[in-house]
């Protein structure tokens, strides 16, 4: 199914003219070989952009599509390569067994060709000596060509050898040729009969964490990932036609080099939908919390209008919300890719989980924070102790998240419980000018602890816990994490500058053994009340008798609870949450 998709979404991006035929590819290239009508070399040019910040940018250009070479095959490839096959010269050192590889390449597919670029590249390989390369001053001059392991492309005066016809045909027609060896069979993918099987499939590109070269999904050179009967087959271990085989990865190499992708974990995930148009993407990105260009007002109505079944209009063009939609997560595997997850479905009903998600997540949030929606980026962070060297999150666990972000099952117990125990062993900051950071209970933290709980105990916890502090909730555990948050504010007034609150040495026992600290809190209280003056009293004795009020009517005089479970954990970190920032949103508004 997954190639299949891809398949189809590499018809319709070749009938949008997005990217090349069967044979060619896009690929980044360096510098041009600049050679005049008699075969020599005039120059070798950079064709690299520079960025706003200084970096050098390569130009991808739909070329001959290179064979796959692996390990020390000395493989050449038509038109466009390293400086090693295309010069015989690299790195410092004479490659004549690559340029004999290029030179013979290039003489089988144009020695019938009589056009001026053609001639020109034949008497080049016929004339050019790589033992001289060393010396040639043009060679010297750009020693980043030679050095980098660049693409190179061929050029006669201003003409492209990509815009020849006669050379493009005759690239075709080797191309076609080439397929004689190859076995025939039913393609797995397209279901077509009798078409020649790929042996070897493309590899695909820029996969974050996998080799440079690119690396396969569907490979097989071991005989124990081979079925029987088919040692030694490679490909025909699972029988994908040539078509599709270039098809499907041609697919993915667009949507990664286009950057219709994102970072999830150490994951590379990728998404479209069936008809190629781009806005859908964008518009997913959006949602997920990356920065596609769309504006807040479209993101919001086209998020409304999507959810309830209707088509949405963006920059003129109409969306349905039963597109099909599709999002693959890739994971490097040495020369492999590991498929992460694979999820389908229309874009309506993916937008609407993704909405319903967000809509979980909201919680009052402090002043600086300006992000509503949190990405899955700043989630998966929160799992992760802010003073690692390493502060990558689980793969699984961030594509399991997303899994049930986009289907709109239960969230990941694993990412629930990384939650509580960053909870639990974060300690906030606090600078020498008095400033702190928030590390323990943060923003994100609290989000998704509300969320967590709204949609895996919704039967619970869904009528008690809201977007800012539900002061009508009885709820034991909530209330105790409100009278902790009062206990602090209670002891920072009767100790202003305070370095270490009760926050720091008593939170983690409060919220898992409440019995056994409660006693000693509400004891250190009498002593904070003795140093307030008058007015403060009476606030601070009235906030405490309220709260006290709430656990000991609805239990009949029972004791606070010697431990709470983890989901209650959670609800008391929501009301110690929700009544600071009622505490501080007071403040801002004074």
């Amino acid at each position: 199914m997954i190639l299949q998709a891809l398949t189809d979404y590499y018809d319709s991006l070749i009938r949008d003219g997005l990217v090349g035929k069967p044979g060619w590819s896009k690929l980044p290239i360096s510098y041009q070989v600049v050679l005049n009508e008699d075969g020599k070399l005039i120059q070798l040019q950079s064709i690299l952009a520079e960025t706003s910040d200084g970096k050098s940018l390569k130009k991808f250009l739909l070329v001959p599509e290179p064979e796959h070479r692996s390990g020390t095959q000395k493989k050449a490839h038509f038109l466009c390569d390293n400086a090693g096959y295309l010069l015989g010269y690299e790195k410092g050192s004479v490659q004549l067994e690559k340029f004999n590889a290029a030179k013979e390449l290039h003489h089988k597919i144009l020695d019938h060709c009589q056009s001026t670029v053609a001639k020109a590249i034949l008497k080049f390989f016929d004339c050019w000596n790589p033992l001289e390369a060393e010396q040639n001053s043009l060679i010297n001059a750009e020693p980043d060509a030679i050095n980098n392991g660049g693409n190179l492309i061929f050029i006669v005066n201003q003409d492209s050898p990509l815009k020849d016809k006669e050379i493009c045909r005759a690239w075709d027609s080797f191309k076609a040729n080439s397929i004689g060896d190859f076995t025939r069979g039913q393609c797995l993918v397209t279901g077509r009969k009798n078409v020649p099987i790929a042996r070897i499939h493309p590899n695909i590109k820029g996969v974050r964490g996998a080799q440079t070269s690119g690396a396969a999904i569907v490979s097989f050179n071991t005989n124990a990932l081979e079925s029987y009967g088919h040692d030694g087959e490679q490909g025909n271990n699972a029988p994908v036609g040539e078509y599709a085989a270039f098809a499907y990865s041609a697919a993915l190499n667009y949507l990664i080099r286009e950057r219709k992708c994102s970072l999830v974990g150490g994951d590379t995930v990728v998404y479209w939908s069936a008809d190629a148009n781009p806005l859908y993407q964008d518009g997913f990105s959006e949602c997920m919390g990356n920065d596609a260009g769309i504006s807040e007002a479209d993101l919001a109505a086209m998020i409304e209008k999507i959810s309830k079944g209707q088509q949405a209009d963006i920059s003129g063009v109409t969306l349905s919300p039963d597109e099909p939609f599709y999002v693959l997560g890739l994971a490097p595997n040495a020369a492999r890719l590991s498929i992460r997850f694979f999820y389908r479905n229309t874009f309506g009903a993916t937008i609407a989980h993704i909405a319903e998600h967000h809509q979980r997540m909201k919680i009052v949030r402090p002043s600086w924070e300006k992000q509503e929606q949190i990405p899955l980026w700043r989630l998966l962070k929160a799992t992760v102790n802010p003073h690692s060297k390493d502060p990558a999150s689980s793969p699984l666990l961030a594509g399991s998240l997303l899994r049930s972000i986009l289907q709109g099952q239960p969230y990941p117990e694993a990412m629930y419980q990384n939650i509580l125990l960053r909870v639990f062993s974060d300690q906030d900051e606090r600078g020498d000018n008095g400033t702190t950071t928030v590390n323990k209970i943060t923003y994100v933290k609290a989000a998704f602890i509300k969320a967590y709980l709204l949609k895996n105990h919704f039967e619970r916890w869904g009528e008690d816990l809201t977007m800012a502090v539900n002061e009508d909730c009885k709820a034991l555990p909530y209330v105790l994490g409100r009278l902790f948050s009062v206990l602090e504010a209670l002891q920072e007034a009767a100790n202003p500058g305070i370095n270490a609150t009760i926050k720091d040495r008593y939170f983690n026992a409060a919220c898992a053994t409440p019995g056994s600290v409660f006693p000693t809190l509400m004891k250190l209280a009498n002593a904070h009340l003795a140093k307030l003056e008058k007015r403060q009293q009476v606030y601070y004795s009235k906030k405490l008798q309220a709260l006290a009020d709430e656990i000991v009517m609805p239990n009949q005089g029972k004791p606070i609870p010697s431990r709470l479970n983890q989901e209650e954990q959670g609800v008391f970190i929501l009301g110690y949450y929700q009544e600071t920032q009622k505490r501080f949103t007071k403040k801002e508004e004074k």
